[in-house]
């Protein structure tokens, strides 16, 4: 039997295709950013990883619980040794996870969105490729490293005096003031986690773009993979 579309119909099965195309895009959409803001310019923070990404965990949740939710992730090498890492005056624990296979930023984009689903996982960002693996006083500490960021970004305001735009900023983009500095009051220390409308790198070049602040600096840092 031949079947035969009204041209109005046609239309909307035509519409209807182009809306779920459009929103399959966006949830594919790369979400990477590789750059951060210096003296006003974009300093490159390197290539994406296709290979590892970071995740954190309150402190408050067991080495078991991290350990569970690993393995429950097919995406993730399970045979990858991974190392679940605590600092000391510092809320979260950090683990570098490998994929099983490479992926694109699209790709990894969707696992970062599938992992933070989870109630114990505080964040999850991006890794960089990096072909320095050595510490800030120049000792090696690993054969293979990659650069990533934490939760807490920078920011410098003009007047601490006057705080109504950070204020302001702060609950535009839900994220949280951590500390004012006691010796730098224009400084404070923020925080970016998986419910603030980026992550922390993300912010921090978003507090810059509003041109509102003097300073926005994201802590960049360096985790050994072998």
């Amino acid at each position: 039997m031949e079947v035969k579309f009204q041209p109005f119909l046609l239309l909307l099965i035509i519409i209807s295709s182009c809306s779920n195309n459009e929103n399959n895009e966006l949830l594919t959409e790369c979400n990477f950013v590789g750059f951060k803001y210096y003296h006003g310019e974009q300093d490159q923070l390197g290539e994406m990883s296709k290979e590892y990404i970071l995740i954190a965990f309150d402190t408050i949740n067991s080495d078991n619980s991290i350990i569970s939710l690993i393995q429950s992730k097919g995406y993730l090498d399970q045979n990858y040794e991974f190392k679940i890492t605590e600092y000391d005056h510092y809320k979260y624990k950090q683990v570098v996870v490998k994929l099983n296979f490479e992926r694109n930023c699209q790709e990894i984009t969707e696992i970062i969105s599938d992992i933070k689903q989870n109630s114990i996982v505080d964040y999850v960002h991006y890794t960089m490729d990096t072909d320095n693996c050595t510490n800030l006083i120049f000792e090696q500490i690993g054969n293979k490293c990659v650069n990533s960021y934490s939760d807490i970004f920078y920011v410098k305001v003009n007047d601490p005096n006057n705080l109504t735009d950070l204020n302001n900023t702060l609950q535009e983009t839900n994220t949280v003031l951590d500390h004012q500095n006691q010796f730098m009051p224009e400084w404070f220390m923020l925080r970016a986690d998986k419910n603030s409308n980026g992550d922390a790198l993300q912010m921090a070049n978003y507090f810059h773009e509003t041109n509102l602040f003097e300073h926005s600096e994201p802590q960049i840092i360096k985790i050994p993979v072998e």
